[in-house]
């Protein structure tokens, strides 16, 4: 022990402590130190340290505390000048911090990372598993030289992996720690004891109250079919001498946590799936000539490598409303859904199947997903094609009973062999062709509208909403032939009769739709069909085009394309009851329709009041894409009915509510 100044001289010992202080002011049973050299103190503040060697044979986790009296533990002490003795303050005992002893100390554990997978047979620098050097207990930095690590097989053989090196952390570019000759390349008559790898230069250092995580990489051969763990053997940490402190120069009994380590199984090839993608395109109506219609996105999923999709087989399903000509020049076009780069193009020569152009920089990572967006390019409508009707349900699916080299196929990066696609079809929604549609909006009643006055009302605004044509040429239209408006209430006895639907030009209503009636009046002399009538008036009133009398439906309304109309419908309110107890109030929305025509042509006659779509099951909207003809008769094979017209859904357009005071 010795005792330096500030300036670190040793001023005082070297000197051994001695075991009892029995003779010491301090109490029996404590360590003493005595330094016997004569230490002159200048005049001022100074400070001292007492510095020691800790004994080997001191236990861990033991407190070393220093502590001195000065009064009756300095002995000799006077005034260098006067020679007058002095006695030292205080009297009590001065006590430094205690110095806790920590030897060195070292556990080695098996990390949970990376999981038990399969690993391509043929890959280079397959990560098999990770070693946590936990020093976080020590006293003092550890200097590891060396490490015994278990290596098991099951299947296959120890010497299907090569160029085994540990590296500097779980990073894919952290470096080798065992490079040269310090490469592991496991024999035949190996056994898990005999797979110690050694590190280059004169180790690795582990901070003292720091963990390290070392990552095992190896090559595995082609064709190995074994499963492979990389752990620890427990049994090997009472031979292990590869870890000393770096202060004390003492072995180091490290702690092997036993583990087997992760099983990875030897594959010689990944595995690709294939499915329709969350995102792709619900079932829609478009026009007929638009450009860059998303038909589909198909989802690619890959598993125990990397592979790159070289070949897409389609297919176009629903062959009786689907033919190649829906589509200009019988093409689709393949995107990538997140860069949006061009993958490339497949056509339909004459039937109902492609496979696209050959691939590249497509890659699907292990493990991962990647989407491909298809789009096409919708044929036009005319009396002399390529399409001359509407109504066809264009879907492009993934072709699951077309893969290998000749349909649906990628490379695995890893193995470098051929993959197929996976064999399920997929089944997209579809787009329905028109070559004009619909498009629905509800406008919300001003307060005033929304208001019941008491007694009877004649025309009472009940709703609002308003149609734009979309779709088509100059000259072309959409013509609606009927309208369906659900009635409710929670009457106490106001009844409704009387309906009338007029078409505006304008927002305002101000400016009737002279060109089929003079007031624009929609149903001529108020005409309507009435469905599950109850006292206070129909639930479903039917209005239908028609001009100049009650014949039922004759015509269509028409609306020229990229125009709106407005709509107002209008009913006779009477008995309406007021007060703050008695409160009549009456709910109307727009009707829509839940499915498709079951018919058995695409489009049919729009019949009335019981014939072709008027008679199917979903007849609530009836319109007219006014296909091939300037202005579509009843009885054309052009009609169809409100399922999925945008802004018009199955269950009708936002429902408006009118209410008494």
């Amino acid at each position: 022990m010795t005792l330096v100044d500030q300036n670190g001289t040793v001023v005082a010992g070297p000197v051994d402590g001695s075991a009892s202080d029995s003779a010491n002011t301090a109490g029996s049973g404590d360590g003493v130190i005595i330094f016997t050299d004569t230490v002159t103190f200048p005049v001022g503040v100074n400070t001292y340290s007492i510095k020691g060697k800790i004994g080997t044979d001191i236990d861990n986790n033991v407190g070393i505390l220093a502590s001195t009296t000065p009064s009756s533990d300095w002995a000799t002490v006077k005034g260098l000048t006067t020679g007058n003795t002095i006695t030292p303050s205080p009297s009590s005992a001065l006590t430094g911090n205690t110095m806790t002893v920590k030897s060195g100390a070292l556990t080695v554990s098996v990390s949970s990372v990376p999981i038990a997978q399969t690993v391509i047979a043929g890959s280079k620098g397959f990560e098999f598993g990770r070693y946590i050097l936990d020093a976080t207990a020590s006293g003092e930095d550890i200097r590891v030289t060396t490490i015994p690590l278990a290596f098991e097989n099951a299947g296959g053989n120890r010497t299907d992996l090569t160029n085994c090196q540990l590296h500097n952390g779980t990073d894919k570019t952290a470096a080798s720690l065992t490079t040269g000759s310090n490469v592991k390349n496991p024999a035949s008559g190996d056994t898990a004891s005999s797979t110690t790898l050694t590190f280059d230069g004169t180790g690795l250092i582990v901070s003292k109250g720091t963990t390290k995580t070392l990552s095992l990489r190896c090559d595995i051969a082609s064709g190995s079919t074994g499963i492979y763990y990389w752990g620890l053997d427990s049994g090997q940490q009472t031979n292990y001498t590869g870890a000393t402190g770096l202060a004390s120069a003492q072995t180091i009994t490290e702690t092997l946590n036993d583990s087997s380590g992760q099983a990875m199984t030897a594959s010689s090839g990944g595995t690709l799936t294939v499915a329709l993608d969350d995102n792709s395109p619900s079932y829609k109506i478009v026009a007929a000539g638009t450009a860059g219609v998303e038909l589909a996105r198909i989802r690619f999923s890959a598993t125990n490598e990397d592979i790159d999709i070289r070949q897409i087989a389609l297919q176009l399903s629903n062959g009786a409303s689907n033919t190649p000509v829906n589509l200009v020049n019988r093409e689709v076009k393949l995107y990538d859904a997140d860069s949006g780069a061009l993958l490339g193009s497949a056509v339909f020569p004459t039937d109902d199947n492609a496979t696209s152009s050959a691939i590249s920089n497509f890659r699907v990572l292990r493990d991962g997903k990647k989407v491909v967006v298809v789009k096409g390019d919708l044929a036009t409508i005319s009396v002399s094609g390529p399409l001359t009707a509407s109504g066809d349900l264009l879907m492009v699916d993934y072709d699951g009973g077309n893969v290998g080299i000749n349909g649906t196929y990628g490379v695995g990066v890893a193995s470098g062999s051929n993959i197929s696609g996976g064999t399920t079809d997929t089944a997209v929604s579809g787009v329905r062709i028109m070559k004009t549609y619909p498009v629905v909006e509800y406008i919300a009643l001003s307060t005033t509208e929304r208001t019941l006055n008491a007694g009877t009302q004649s025309n009472k605004t009940l709703y609002k909403f308003k149609i734009t044509a979309k779709g088509g040429a100059s000259g072309d239209s959409v013509g609606i032939m009927k309208w369906t408006f659900e009635l409710g209430s929670s009457t106490l006895g106001a009844t409704t009769s009387v309906y009338s639907l007029y078409a505006y030009n304008d927002a305002s209503f101000s400016q009737p739709d002279t060109n089929f009636a003079s007031l624009g009046l929609i149903n001529a002399g108020n005409c309507f069909n009435g469905r599950s009538s109850t006292a206070a008036g129909p639930t479903d009133v039917e209005i239908y085009a028609d001009r100049t009398s009650c014949n039922g439906a004759t015509t269509t309304y028409k609306i020229p394309s990229g125009q709106t109309r407005y709509f107002q419908f209008l009913a006779t309110v009477a008995s309406v009851e007021s007060g703050t107890s008695n409160i009549d109030s009456i709910t109307v929305r727009l009707a829509g329709d839940a499915a498709y025509p079951s018919l058995s042509t695409l489009m049919a006659r729009a019949g009335f009041p019981s014939a072709g779509i008027d008679a199917d099951t979903n007849d609530d909207f009836i319109w007219t894409p006014i296909s091939t003809t300037t202005s579509s008769t009843i009885g054309d094979l052009d009609f169809t009915n409100g399922y999925q017209v945008d802004g018009l859904p199955s269950i009708g357009t936002t429902q408006e509510s009118v209410q008494s005071n």
